[in-house]
């Protein structure tokens, strides 16, 4: 017994304690996208309730540009003592570093993961003017006029556009990619009949849809997501296999101490899971809240980064 409860107290002395550590000023959280996309509205939602936690203000910083590489970049560059935090997505960490030619970050050596905040499907939504209702129809449509058909994208190397160039793979047609510096702006292009395609989270599109200005065909998670439970994913619409969720984790500055890391998770997964803010992120946002451990986000992130690897290995895709 007395060596068992020795051996506990050094597991206990090793093992970084949350409540070690407490900023000493405002922390920063960094959104790669413009305002009002769905990260920047998950990461507003968090902001308040980890300001009351930690006891400091919690500000957003949006950084939009490059496919959230300048956000990621910024971060991976601050001081890492804990106060500078990045909302990132698939693109920045996961999909860039499987495509880009270069990067001036590296997410393994740069980043330190906090939490998996959660994920949500895109939806592959058109113009009405395509005359399209069914997935079946855009690919007809697309073999009908090839190269003919445009998408907008939030940017490159974003899981908008991955998405979408995974779609053409699958179905044998060829869209043109056309990257906008945001969500909102690839909206509004597609709003506006400059594109005919758009693949991005129910959050940006579900408001367009329910006033009649754009349709969607489809959802490219793995499953429906039962708040669309009449929309089917791509596999069900003859494409088995193909996946392309969009997800969130909060990453900080490599080598933050290891109690800062173990205070965010804390705060942030109990935020995450609390009921209110489920049905907060889940009910109006489209987002499964996760909070995992920073063990599994950094799980999901590697399997992410090898999947986009062999799939842009075998579509020839790179990223400038």
């Amino acid at each position: 017994m007395a060596r068992r409860a020795f051996l506990a107290a050094l597991l206990a002395l090793a093992l970084p304690a949350a409540a070690d550590w407490a900023p000493s000023k405002p922390v920063r959280l960094v959104v790669p996208f413009a305002p009002g996309g769905q990260p920047d509205v998950v990461a507003r939602s968090l902001a308040e309730p980890l300001s009351r936690a930690l006891g400091q203000p919690v500000v957003i910083e949006n950084r939009p540009g490059a496919g959230g590489n300048i956000a990621a970049e910024a971060v991976a560059r601050s001081a890492p003592d804990g106060h500078t935090l990045l909302m990132g997505t698939n693109g920045p960490l996961a999909v860039s570093p499987a495509l880009a030619k270069s990067l001036p970050y590296d997410v393994t050596r740069d980043f330190a993961f906090v939490t998996l905040v959660g994920t949500s499907p895109s939806l592959v939504a058109v113009h009405p003017s395509l005359g399209a209702t069914t997935l079946a129809e855009v690919v007809a449509k697309a073999k009908a006029q090839p190269g003919r058909l445009n998408y907008a994208s939030v940017g490159k190397g974003s899981i908008s556009q991955l998405s979408m160039e995974s779609l053409n793979a699958a179905a044998g047609i060829r869209t043109e990619h056309i990257p906008y510096n945001g969500g909102a702006p690839a909206v509004a292009a597609l709003l506006a009949g400059d594109v005919q395609l758009l693949s991005l989270n129910p959050t940006a599109l579900i408001p367009h849809v329910q006033a009649g200005r754009i349709r969607v065909v489809a959802q490219t998670g793995a499953r429906r997501s039962p708040l669309i439970p009449d929309l089917p994913t791509v596999a069900e619409s003859g494409y088995p296999g193909f996946e392309a969720p969009v997800w969130m984790a909060v990453v900080a500055p490599a080598r933050t101490p290891p109690e800062a890391i173990a205070r965010l998770h804390a705060e942030l997964a109990r935020i995450v899971r609390d009921p209110e803010m489920k049905a907060k992120l889940w009910d109006r946002q489209w987002i499964d809240p996760v909070g995992s451990t920073p063990g599994e986000a950094a799980r999901v992130v590697r399997e992410e980064t090898a999947k986009w690897s062999r799939i842009g290995q075998a579509l020839g895709l790179v990223l400038e």
